[in-house]
């Protein structure tokens, strides 16, 4: 899940869409009609499925993001054109065949009865519309409601980068970058580089946004003409750069988040062109339209790379479609049994309070630290403070900026767990603590006042997956049939027990409520019985899709591998060489790591570093 604070999300949304902008409208192959680019945002329901990135740090309910699992088991009463132990197979698919070799221009694999159409379509490849020679760019019709397959068609948006050996001897290789509400065809110029040159000379690699999601047939929220007005004149109300503001933000009332979840969600199916897509952008969804993908590419075998949410996308795919299964990686996995926002969040909880303990620690045996008392003293402290920058927000000298409760649990968050630099934490602290002089926390404070300077598209791009990560959290969990009044006793007990990050976990459960496109399925195990050999990694330090949960979605595969990886970070793939060139071998020889292989950190971690619990929960 991708996912971080709301604030840190958005901000990793603001560099991609500013680095990316003519991506977002180039995605279209030249002349295509099919498709506008998005002047708002996508919003879910109907389905299940796994968000691993939640904004302020919580994951699935996810980057992704910033939630709770559908991928069946392997007796999945819901299992379209997948091998295992369907009873009830919409549109009348009879099963995967497990025999397919995933030799590309070969046999598509058993097409699923009623979906004829939309598995024999061919994509009408065209160069992009931004002039980038290196990359083609298509569309891909997919049925809106697949249990109506008649019915309502949209579009999914793809963008290729062709072998670098002009052969594709392995043939397509999906990528999806996390979310839920990433843009695979705008993330292509970042993660294709990231694969190796045997990697990209053995496939032919292809990008996708998810339906609702960019170039997709999108779900919109808000118009150009209100994303200009807003970009001119910014406000404190929630809107096309912060369609979240106060969702996941601890201080908030139940009654707040369910009344902001109703707003978006009219909102969203009023400025729609599909409005019936709120229902339809679940996981599931998304996972079968994949294997619409993989067919009309050729595709006997899904081969695919899922990062943080994407491998929720890839484990309910595996799920749904077992014999389908090609060389599959995911990084930095989410677990499917533990679906639910409320209880990916708490594990988060735990952990992240956990590390920062181990902070306060070391802070209290060094000179100049701000914090006094015992241990749960000093963190109650720093709570209280950080608790009290909304009305007496830190200002510095010649800027503008101010930073808020959320701005600092950011900081914090960032520089305690997920990316630890302590000494650079403590220096912040004591002037901020001692005088309330916010200088170095102001200048730390991530995307500071650009919102008046961000294009029209790239505050689009931000809106739209802001929205559509809550959107598919909503559409994939079953309401969780709470009041507002329970949920704020839940949030003072947490917040009592977790002073610095509690207080937050039933967060998503209420704005989907107030949302009201919900899915029916609760959390499950993922087997894919009869699958070829999954490739699951998981780092120990990643405060958005903890370790323990690789571990587990490694062991409910029915041939699932775990790759561990020490030290820090979210999504091994090009920041670790182990971790790269094990995944490497696995996408193209199919060497799978001995078991039990772990790489090391790089860089080690300095002698001050916290070092993350063995099975990534929470208690230093």
């Amino acid at each position: 899940m991708r996912s971080t604070s709301l604030a840190v999300r958005k901000a990793g949304a603001a560099l991609a869409a500013l680095m990316l902008s003519t991506a977002l409208t180039a995605c279209q192959p030249d002349s295509s009609t099919d498709a506008t680019a998005p002047t708002a945002v996508p919003t879910a329901t109907n389905q299940t499925g796994n968000s691993t990135d939640n904004p302020d740090g919580s994951t699935g309910g996810s980057t992704a993001s910033p939630g709770g699992s559908t991928g069946g088991s392997s007796n999945s009463t819901d299992n379209p054109g997948g091998s295992g132990n369907s009873t009830d197979s919409p549109n009348g698919s009879t099963g995967g065949s497990g025999n397919s070799t995933g030799n590309p221009g070969g046999s598509q694999g058993d097409v699923p009865r009623g979906l004829e159409s939309f598995y024999n379509q061919t994509i009408d490849w065209k160069d992009c519309s931004d002039g980038t020679a290196s990359f083609q760019c298509g569309m891909v019709t997919v049925p809106l409601d697949y249990e109506h397959p008649d019915g309502q068609t949209i579009t999914i948006a793809l963008r290729k980068l062709a072998a670098s050996d002009g052969n594709a001897e392995h043939g397509s290789l999906f990528l999806n970058p996390g979310g839920p509400g990433g843009s695979g065809v705008a993330m292509m110029q970042v993660m294709a580089p990231m694969l190796t040159e045997e990697t990209r000379g053995a496939y032919d690699i292809i990008g996708f946004d998810p339906r609702g999601v960019g170039q997709s047939t999108p779900i919109t929220c808000w118009t150009n003409d209100e994303i200009k007005q807003h970009l001119a004149n910014p406000s404190d109300d929630a809107g096309p750069t912060d369609p979240l503001k106060g969702v996941m933000y601890k201080n908030v009332a139940a009654q707040e988040k369910i009344d902001r979840g109703a707003a978006n969600a009219a909102r969203c199916a009023q400025h729609s062109q599909v409005p019936e897509l709120l229902d339809h952008v679940g996981t599931r969804n998304v996972a079968r339209d994949l294997d619409i993908l993989r067919a009309t590419n050729s595709n006997t075998k899904l081969n695919y790379l899922g990062v943080s949410y994407g491998t929720y996308i890839g484990a309910i795919y595996a799920d749904l479609f077992p014999g389908h299964v090609g060389r599959v990686v995911l990084d930095s996995a989410m677990d499917p049994s533990k679906r639910s926002g409320g209880e990916i969040r708490a594990e988060q909880i735990t952990f992240l309070e956990g590390a920062l303990r181990q902070y306060v620690e070391h802070c209290q045996a060094h000179s100049g630290c701000p914090l006094t008392g015992s241990t749960d003293e000093a963190v109650a402290q720093l709570a209280a403070f950080v608790d009290g920058l909304d009305k007496n927000p830190l200002t510095a000298p010649d800027s503008d900026a101010t930073v808020n409760t959320q701005d600092a649990t950011v900081i914090i968050q960032r520089l305690a767990v997920a990316q630890p630099d302590w000494e650079a934490l403590t220096a912040m602290l004591t002037p901020a603590m001692t005088n309330h002089d916010g200088t170095l926390m102001v200048k730390a404070k991530q995307g500071s006042n650009k919102s008046s300077t961000m294009p029209v598209e790239a505050a689009a791009y931000i809106a739209n997956s802001e929205i559509m990560f809550a959107a598919v959290i909503c559409n994939d969990d079953p309401d969780a049939g709470g009041t507002a009044s329970d949920w704020d006793a839940q949030a003072a007990a947490e917040k009592k027990a977790y002073p610095f990050f509690g207080g937050t976990s039933s967060a998503m459960d209420a704005y989907c409520q107030g949302w009201g496109h919900q899915g029916k399925t609760p959390p499950q195990e993922t087997h894919a019985k009869g699958s070829d050999p999954i490739l699951v990694v998981g780092i120990k330090g990643d405060i958005q899709t903890l370790y323990s949960w690789a571990q587990s979605l490694a062991g409910q595969l029915d041939n699932g591998h775990l790759l561990t990886v020490e030290g820090y970070g979210h999504g091994a793939l090009g920041t670790n060489s182990c971790a790269t060139a094990a995944i490497t071998g696995f996408l193209v020889n199919g060497t799978t790591p001995a078991d039990g292989t772990t790489c090391a950190a790089e860089p080690p971690p300095a002698a001050a570093d916290p070092q993350p619990a063995a099975d990534g929960g929470a208690e230093g």
